[in-house]
């Protein structure tokens, strides 16, 4: 029997978060095939706590001030106790600190990798969801037997988009994300802007929230584009707002494995993203999408605009990515790759 304990401490519903509620029923069905449980553990206060309150089975939620103040280190140490994990996953710091100190001795630890920022310790699995963070897990330090590659996916998506099906309308440039610097959507609005002085009749909707929102706007209006840059706010069904479009801009500056742009791509809408880790290991440029440097409106602009000039080509580019992310970045290839990787790491404890 192998009981398994999979944490994930944020406070928000951003891309770390999907991957939890990803992994979790493909960790349940795993742990029952093992006569065992998959104790799911959230954030008392986050947002995953209360969108999935009516779940069944439920997911333990439990306080995280920081990775060593007692309150929080004593709800793990009790989950700990119940649960009796013979695996504990954790996505992020935080509870990977967390559990670390309260696990009991032979426990097998993993931790999911979003992102650049993370710590080496000895014996700890690392699933990383882009091969440049595995990369960078094993210059770390970590042994390559215990880094393991396991890219995110999507579910397909419910709406399909049709790009420059629509006579007379105008180019409709999608993007989405949190509206934070590192996303890079004051590039996309220089862009439009760019596109808009060459004479091309194009609007652009970027959906998201954040801080960035006041400076965005204002740059938005300093440009004089209020009237074809819009700000949309967030929505709870992205790929019917991708589906909207004919072209799906990425210009973000750092990435791990990107959902969003794997959604847009599931759309079948052609994608013109940045040569940056992450999106360079998901498209081809010419064949799924387009790659631009990273932090250069110019080439991004030049990027758009090839696209909407050979507008047959942007099809093909959008029908090869959605075949390319159904094919290889699913539910089903998510559980394959998993379950794979949790029998290596039970395997070798």
């Amino acid at each position: 029997m192998t009981n398994i304990l999979h944490a994930m401490l944020g406070k928000g519903l951003g891309g770390l978060e999907q991957v939890f509620l990803d992994y979790q029923p493909i960790l349940e069905a795993i742990a029952a095939k093992r006569g065992g449980t998959c104790t799911g553990v959230v954030r008392k206060d986050g947002k995953v706590a209360a969108a999935e309150a009516g779940r069944t089975p439920s997911l333990a939620a439990i306080p995280a001030f920081t990775d060593w103040d007692p309150v929080s280190t004593g709800a793990a140490r009790r989950l700990v106790k119940s649960a009796q994990p013979g695996l504990i996953i954790s996505h992020g710091q935080r509870p990977a600190r967390l559990f670390a100190r309260v696990a009991a001795p032979g426990t097998v630890m993993g931790v999911c990798v979003h992102k650049p920022v993370f710590d080496v310790t000895p014996g700890t699995h690392y699933l990383c969801v882009g091969q440049h963070l595995a990369a960078l897990a094993v210059e770390r330090g970590a042994p390559a037997d215990h880094v393991h590659f396991i890219p995110n996916a999507v579910k397909p998506p419910t709406a399909q988009a049709a790009p420059f099906t629509h006579p007379g309308w105008s180019v409709r440039v999608v993007a989405a994300g949190r509206l934070h610097p590192k996303k890079g959507f004051d590039l996309l609005i220089r862009a439009i802007g760019h596109l808009r002085a060459w004479g091309i009749d194009v609007v652009c909707e970027i959906a998201g929230e954040g801080d960035e929102r006041e400076r965005l706007q204002a740059l938005i209006t300093e440009l004089d584009l209020d009237a074809c840059v819009q700000l949309v706010g967030w929505t709870e069904d992205v790929s019917g707002f991708l589906a909207t479009g004919d072209i799906f801009a990425f210009p973000s500056h750092q990435e791990g494995f990107p959902l969003t742009l794997l959604e847009a791509m599931a759309v079948g809408l052609p994608v013109v993203a940045s040569e940056i880790d992450g999106p360079i290991e998901i498209l081809k440029d010419g064949k799924t999408g387009r790659l631009v440097p990273d932090d250069d409106d110019n080439r991004l602009a030049d990027a758009l605009g090839e696209l909407i000039a050979d507008r047959a080509a942007a099809q093909a580019m959008g029908a090869a990515a959605r075949k390319l992310v159904l094919a290889d970045y699913g539910p089903d290839q998510l559980a394959r790759r998993l379950e794979a990787v949790v029998d290596l790491m039970l395997s070798r404890a």
